[in-house]
């Protein structure tokens, strides 16, 4: 773009502001269609207030925005009123002036501030001693006093928080890496507080919907943080980089880790950088120290968290025995999930009686707490155990033991097993029909171990028969002739015309049921 000139700072946040009020939502939304369709044909800024441009739509309109006065703003358009012409070229002069057109867009429609990255400072953003005018253990402070209030904007939607999320990036996106990975961290986790308070404002009659909202929302950022928590290197750290991993923890020191109706598990956030502090003295030795103060109420909270964050640690050292009599004294529900990592973990290391261990504390809790969310990976992991470890039968017994929640993964780790029998018994404990199961299942059983089949079926044609209808008859006689074929496959043609002459001698006086076994060619 030729002869570009920017906008000065303060005419700009002036400008914005008063195109927010003025600009009806559904343009703005068509001029955001209009900008990412590439329909705005060129921007340039006159006499340093006056942003100009050209947009294709039905026909090429010009566009004319006063940034001192917006009720001058004019488009060639036969709209009456601030258009979406001009939403389009404002979003394309963001986009020019190396702002995010994103995140003004987010503004105009949700509220929030639009902040600017100094280019002064850009030069000394390339050395981590002077990676920013502000120091890490300042950066929370910062953050607060620029987007502190932007929670209140959060009437129906998160969508104010992610301008903030996205200005804050902007700030250290010139940084060199692993400062600007922690600074990034410090922003997630910000704007996650700002979510727990727009939460716990929302009433208590609609928060199961806000909760759903809310959490979708956040999940990428969440999963973000997580993804830079593990690219840390605490052994490699420069010290203003180990400044800001202990501002960082700093932030969970002062935050009460059990407060209830929370939005997001804080704990796991935490446990982020707790899994990469443990393999280093200096950092482990300084938090289990305020981990044991804080459970040992020297800060006068008592909870779930801090017996959690020990049994961590204990089980980083191997010391799973500790670690699971820690995981008692807490609510299960809190727990279940920590205890699947540390199970899984041993999984992967094939560590049975490590692994039995943990399995059996999530067994305990899961007889009472079925609905928890460690409920599946539970499950999983018996059944990874039993193929990796077959001589060993508790993994059985724990899928068996929670039946019938636990038929759909118990059915499919028979099938895979190939533990037919075992399988058919499954489905005759559960009156299930073989109409109801998959037909290639009973397909490729019936190639397999057709006599696995055969108990199946009896039931199934006895189930029918007791209807004393024509149509349970039908039905009867239908599982009969898919009978017949698997007493063929396995050569018993002597045990099938037995079982038919029972039939037919214990039911001779149902003269329909007689009548359909002779239709059926069941009997002559």
């Amino acid at each position: 773009m030729s002869g570009f000139f920017q906008l000065d700072e303060q005419r700009l946040h002036a400008f914005e502001s008063k195109l927010a009020d003025v600009m009806p939502v559904p343009n703005l939304e068509k001029g955001w269609d209009f900008y990412r369709r590439e329909k705005v044909l060129n921007v340039q800024v006159m006499d340093g207030s006056a942003i100009y441009g050209a947009v294709r739509d039905t026909d090429i309109y010009a566009v004319t925005l006063d940034a001192d006065d917006i009720s001058f703003s004019t488009c060639t358009c036969s709209y009456k009123g601030y258009c979406q012409h001009m939403a389009a070229v404002y979003y394309a002069y963001c986009e020019f002036a190396g702002e995010s057109a994103e995140g003004a867009h987010n503004r105009l429609l949700y509220g929030g501030e639009l902040v600017s990255v100094d280019p002064s400072k850009t030069e000394h953003a390339q050395k981590p001693a002077d990676a920013t005018a502000v120091r890490p253990e300042e950066w929370l402070g910062q953050m607060e006093r620029l987007h502190g209030d932007v929670w209140r904007q959060c009437r129906h939607s998160l969508h104010p928080l992610q301008a903030v999320l996205s200005s804050l990036k902007g700030l250290s996106k010139t940084w060199e890496e692993g400062l600007r990975r922690l600074h990034w961290m410090h922003a997630i986790v910000f704007v996650i507080e700002l979510a727990e308070k727009a939460y716990s404002a929302t009433d208590s009659y609609n928060r199961y919907y806000y909760e759903m909202a809310f959490a979708r929302m956040t999940e990428p950022w969440v999963n973000h943080y997580h993804e830079l928590a593990g690219e840390l290197e605490p052994g490699a750290m420069t010290e203003e980089e180990q400044a800001a991993l202990q501002s960082l923890l700093g932030i969970f020191h002062k935050r009460d880790m059990d407060r209830e109706q929370q939005l997001h598990r804080w704990e796991m956030l935490y446990f982020s950088l707790w899994a990469k502090l443990v393999a280093f003295p200096e950092w482990r030795s300084r938090e289990q120290q305020w981990l044991d103060g804080g459970r040992a109420g020297g800060d006068g909270r008592q909870g779930t968290f801090y017996p959690m964050a020990l049994a961590f640690l204990a089980f980083a050292e191997d010391r799973d025995e500790q670690a699971i009599a820690l995981l008692e004294d807490t609510a299960f529900n809190r727990t279940a999930l920590l205890a699947c990592d540390c199970a899984l973990q041993r999984l992967e290391d094939h560590d049975w009686p490590k692994l039995e261990a943990w399995l059996g504390y999530l067994n305990k809790g899961l007889q009472i707490e079925r609905k928890s969310r460690a409920f599946g990976p539970f499950l999983t992991m018996c059944r990874v155990a039993d193929i990796n470890e077959p001589g060993n039968p508790v993994w059985q017994q724990y899928l068996i033991a929670f039946l019938p929640y636990s038929y759909s993964a118990l059915t499919d780790h028979w099938l895979e097993k190939q533990q037919f029998t075992d399988w058919a018994d499954l489905q005759l404990l559960l009156g299930i029909e073989p109409d109801e199961i998959d037909v290639q299942v009973m397909r490729e059983i019936a190639k397999a171990a057709p006599g696995a089949l055969i108990p199946l079926y009896h039931q199934s044609i006895d189930t029918s028969i007791r209807a004393r209808n024509r149509q349970g008859y039908k039905q009867a006689v239908k599982m009969m002739k898919k009978l017949e074929r698997l007493y063929k496959s396995e050569k018993k043609q002597e045990m099938w015309s037995r079982y038919v002459n029972g039939i037919v001698h214990k039911h001779q006086r149902l003269r329909a049921l007689q009548e359909e076994l002779w239709r059926g060619k069941i009997i002559t």
